[in-house]
């Protein structure tokens, strides 16, 4: 599997970050300009089973993606399968008065010896589509601190730094 990580410092609380994502569905756009629209087909966010489906732009082309949520320690960490794909999860690390907010996302095969040649061809031939979600990743961290110390959305397209 391929391992896309990404972390931020965020001066919230693992409870307030967790409500946010209770509320994706309404934030969503607002978390990234790359982002059209995430529905939950059935169930909820934060709820084991539970099926997503986003569309957004990676690399300048619209994707559509499910999720089917597979994990969820509320207030510390919710895990997904990205149908298709592979899996990701959202973490919350507690440090003092902040929260180390944590995006992963593996993608690729598991499988023993093929996953590793389809994991170094996916790699080689996709080089930059991967570079483009790792950005992407670090963007929403960006983005999502700004919202949630903000106590407000940011607009689409917004100028964060």
């Amino acid at each position: 599997m391929i391992a896309l990580v990404d972390s931020i410092e965020i001066h919230t609380t693992p409870k307030e970050l967790f409500a946010w994502l209770g509320r994706l569905p309404q934030e969503y756009r607002s978390w990234h300009p790359d982002h059209v629209s995430l529905r939950v087909l059935h169930g909820s966010m934060l709820i084991v089973g539970s099926e997503i489906e986003c569309e957004e732009y990676l690399h300048g082309k619209l994707h559509t993606m499910r999720f089917r949520i597979s994990k969820v320690v509320p207030d510390r960490r919710v895990e997904f399968d990205v149908i298709g794909m592979g899996r990701g999860a959202f973490e919350t690390q507690v440090n003092g008065d902040t929260l180390k907010f944590v995006a992963e996302l593996d993608i690729g095969s598991e499988a023993p010896i093929i996953g590793l040649l389809f994991d170094y061809i996916f790699t080689w031939f996709f080089k930059k589509r991967i570079e483009s979600m790792r950005q992407h990743m670090t963007e929403e961290g960006k983005n999502l601190k700004v919202i949630l110390e903000s106590k407000r959305p940011i607009t689409i397209g917004q100028d964060l730094t």
